[in-house]
C-alpha cells in the first residue's frame, strides 16, 4: 500500500466495526476506496471485554475494505471511546528562547505545550491528546499561532485527554491481532468533529453528541477550540429497551382498561324481563 496516498481508519464500537479506505485526492480531501463493515459483540460500555471475539469482528470489517478496494491493509487509525475517557484543561507557560526579545518559532511552541503536558494523572491512566486551544503571548489572549510573533513570554492553553491504560491496552492488543499495527489512537469524538463542524460551529459554541450502541460520546467546543469532553454511559440499546418497557406497560395498561370496561357494562346491565305464556 503506497503510505503517502492511502489512509486507513478503524472505529470500533459496541454494536459494529467500519474500516474505511480513504485514497488522497489531487484536488484535496479524501476519496473512499474501500470499506468494512462487521458486527461487534466483545465490547461493553466501549470496553474490550472479549478480546477474541473483539479480534475477529476487527479482522472481518479488515477483510471486508480490502476486498473493495484490492488493498492489503497493514496499518491504520484507530478510533477510541468509552466511559474510561477523562479531559482536563491545562496551562503551561516558558520563556522565549534568545536574549532580550526573540521571535516566538516551532520549538517555543512545543515547549509550552510539554509544559502544560506536565499534570499530576494516575499511574494506572495515559495521556492520549494534548490539544492546544489558545496562546497568550505577553498577556495578549486570544492568539491562535504564535509563530514568528516578537515575545518574552509564551503561555498555552490546552485540553488533555486521558485514558485507562488497561482499556488501551487492550484495543491495542485486538487490533494487532487482527493484524494491523496501529499508526494513532484517535478520541472518536475529535474524529467526528473533524467530520461534521466546521470553523463557525466552533467559534459560536457546540455541543457535539455522537448516540452509538452503549455510549453517546460528547465533545464541547467554544472559542475555536475543545474544551470538554466525555463518554455517558447510554445510547441506542437503551432508549430502545426504554421505549419497549414503555410499550409493553401500555399495552397491559390498555388492556386492564379494555377488561374494566367491559365488566362494568355487563355488570350494569338490567336483565330482561321474561314473560311466561301459559299453555
Amino acid at each position: 500500500m503506497a503510505e503517502q496516498t492511502v489512509l486507513v481508519a478503524i472505529d470500533i464500537g459496541t454494536t459494529k466495526v467500519c474500516v474505511l479506505i480513504g485514497e488522497m485526492a489531487a484536488r484535496g480531501g479524501v476519496d473512499v476506496i474501500g470499506i468494512g463493515l462487521a458486527a461487534s459483540d466483545g465490547l461493553r460500555k466501549g470496553v474490550v471485554i472479549d478480546i477474541d471475539r473483539t479480534v475477529q469482528s476487527v479482522a472481518s470489517a479488515v477483510e471486508a475494505a480490502e476486498r473493495i478496494s484490492g488493498l492489503k491493509v497493514r496499518s491504520a487509525f484507530v478510533g477510541i471511546s468509552g466511559s474510561h475517557i477523562a479531559s482536563q484543561n491545562s496551562r503551561g507557560m516558558v520563556a522565549v528562547s534568545g536574549s532580550s526579545r526573540h521571535d516566538v518559532d516551532r520549538g517555543d511552541t512545543v515547549r509550552a505545550i510539554e509544559a502544560a503536558r506536565a499534570v499530576s494523572i494516575p499511574n494506572t491512566r495515559e495521556i492520549l491528546h494534548v490539544v492546544p486551544r489558545g496562546y497568550v503571548v505577553d498577556g495578549q489572549e486570544g492568539v491562535r499561532d504564535p509563530i514568528g510573533m516578537t515575545a518574552v513570554r509564551l503561555e498555552v492553553e490546552t485540553h488533555i485527554v486521558t485514558a485507562s491504560s488497561t482499556s488501551v491496552q487492550n484495543l491495542t492488543k485486538c487490533v494487532q491481532r487482527a493484524g494491523v499495527e496501529i499508526d494513532e489512537l484517535v478520541l472518536a469524538p475529535l474524529a467526528t468533529a473533524e467530520a461534521t463542524l466546521n470553523d463557525e460551529d466552533r467559534e459560536l459554541g457546540v455541543c457535539l453528541a455522537d448516540i452509538g450502541g452503549d455510549t453517546t460520546d460528547v465533545a464541547i467546543f467554544q472559542d475555536g477550540s475543545i474544551s470538554h469532553c466525555a463518554t455517558i454511559p447510554m445510547g441506542g440499546r437503551s432508549v430502545t429497551a426504554d421505549l419497549g418497557a414503555g410499550d409493553r406497560d401500555l399495552e397491559v395498561r390498555r388492556g386492564r382498561n379494555r377488561g374494566g370496561r367491559r365488566h362494568k357494562s355487563t355488570a350494569g346491565r338490567p336483565r330482561p324481563h321474561r314473560r311466561r305464556i301459559a299453555p
